[in-house]
């Protein structure tokens, strides 16, 4: 329901107050009563959403009876009823324009959204000298796409036409849409971010990697959507591989991705040397993270030259990385980055297909032995309702997104963060979302 939009946000903003008020067996059974409150919340939306015929009596009390039943779990304890109250207030009225924090300037509004400017890089060539990159590979190339994401469009969600809604056409009101893409050389990509970062009061940017089977349109709406509904106010930048988009280029895929670290530490190098950035924070999705763990394995950003900018929270989100490369890989990136989180799943069909291909575990998945290391924090997501292929809940997944919100935008530790349980770990403690049973 639309009204209930922001529940998740409103959970997660108020629950590191939550921790101080609140402790031992209490603190316990509001996690028990919120949880199971949300799923049910969750599932009664799944199933609306997937009606054909819209929604019903039943699905509209099923979703208002449980997100009630949220509400009610707070006021029962006072004062964190008046804060829930508050903290949801404030993300309603604030929901219809980029709220709770204002949009950059640059980011202009435009028939009920916002028109958001993403930064790439990409070693993609462009189709028949167009400015519309394909899936052959090319020379490091730089510009801004423009990405319209719609008001009203539920977090996580980027729409496209479906023929069993009658919609057949792109509707602007409702889906994330690629407009103009405008390509720029290296000095004037390096102006344009300084320029945006000169408008902003953070001077922080937010990279995104995409993974296997993504165009350059998708992975440029995916940027746009993550940074608007993480709330992030600094520059947003993407960097696109050659991806061949297709479901049956995974080998090939596989080969673009590697062949694209090079390019991808020339990308990151410039960004941090010669736009005065203070700080990059990165995500990378799938076999993105192959880019990513190799390109910072071969490039110390802790020795780029005085006035450089730092790396700020590194994500690998669900890496379709081989597990022992991945550790071999990772302490180059715990030495560089303020914190580096790893978000895991048992339930990940696309990692386990991967896994299949490849004969050896993939570092995104869970169910086995974890990536559990010192300075590393890993998130087991498994007992997340998700997706059909549990795969892209960094982007679509409302709880990831509220979790990432904490991190991204107050810095908060795992322990501070809503709906995390710790595990100890020889190696340190391993963390998921809920009770495990």
């Amino acid at each position: 329901m639309e009204e209930w939009g922001p529940l998740d946000q409103a959970v997660a903003g108020i629950w590191p107050r939550v921790l101080d008020q609140v402790s031992g067996q209490e603190l316990s059974d509001l996690e028990d009563e919120v949880l199971e409150a949300l799923r049910a919340y969750e599932q009664a939306c799944g199933k609306a959403e997937a009606r054909a015929s819209g929604m019903t009596p039943e699905s509209f009390d099923a979703i208002d009876t449980a997100a009630r039943s949220v509400e009610d779990a707070f006021r029962a304890r006072p004062p964190l009823g008046t804060w829930f109250g508050e903290e949801f207030d404030r993300l309603l009225d604030g929901r219809e324009r980029f709220g709770p924090a204002s949009a950059p300037g640059y980011w202009t509004a435009f028939q009920r959204a916002l028109l958001v400017p993403v930064l790439y890089a990409t070693d993609r060539a462009k189709e028949n000298d167009q400015t519309v990159y394909g899936s052959t590979r090319g020379p490091l190339s730089h510009g801004q796409a423009t990405v319209s994401v719609p008001d009203d469009r539920p977090a996580g969600a980027m729409g496209k036409p479906r023929w069993w809604r009658l919609r057949f056409r792109p509707d602007p009101a409702r889906d994330v849409l690629l407009g103009a893409v405008e390509p720029a050389d290296a000095d004037g990509f390096a102006r344009r971010v300084r320029t945006q970062l000169d408008q902003g009061t953070h001077r922080q940017a937010l990279v995104f990697v995409h993974g296997y089977n993504v165009s350059f349109a998708d992975a440029a709406r995916q940027a746009a959507q993550i940074a608007y509904d993480l709330n992030f106010t600094g520059v947003v930048l993407l960097y696109s591989w050659a991806s061949k988009g297709g479901v049956l280029d995974y080998p090939a895929d596989g080969d673009a991705a590697i062949r694209a670290v090079p390019y991808f530490r020339t990308f990151l190098s410039d960004l941090l040397t010669r736009t005065g950035v203070h700080e990059a924070h990165v995500i990378a999705h799938s076999m993105g993270n192959r880019l990513l763990t190799a390109g910072l394995a071969g490039l110390d950003t802790t020795k780029l030259p005085a006035g450089s900018g730092r790396l700020g929270h590194v994500v690998f989100a669900a890496p379709d990385v081989d597990s022992d490369v991945f550790r071999d890989l990772l302490p180059a990136a715990l030495r560089q980055a303020r914190t580096c989180t790893l978000y895991v799943s048992d339930r990940d069909r696309a990692l386990a297909a991967a896994r299949r291909l490849s004969d050896f575990p993939r570092a995104g998945q869970s169910g086995g032995p974890v990536i559990v290391v010192p300075g590393l924090d890993t998130i087991d997501v498994s007992a997340l309702g998700t997706d059909l292929l549990g795969h892209s809940y960094v982007g679509n997944h409302t709880t990831v997104l509220a979790d990432l919100h904490a991190l991204f935008r107050h810095g908060h530790r795992p322990e501070q963060r809503y709906g995390l349980v710790g595990t100890p770990h020889p190696d340190g403690v391993h963390w998921s979302f809920g009770p495990q049973g």
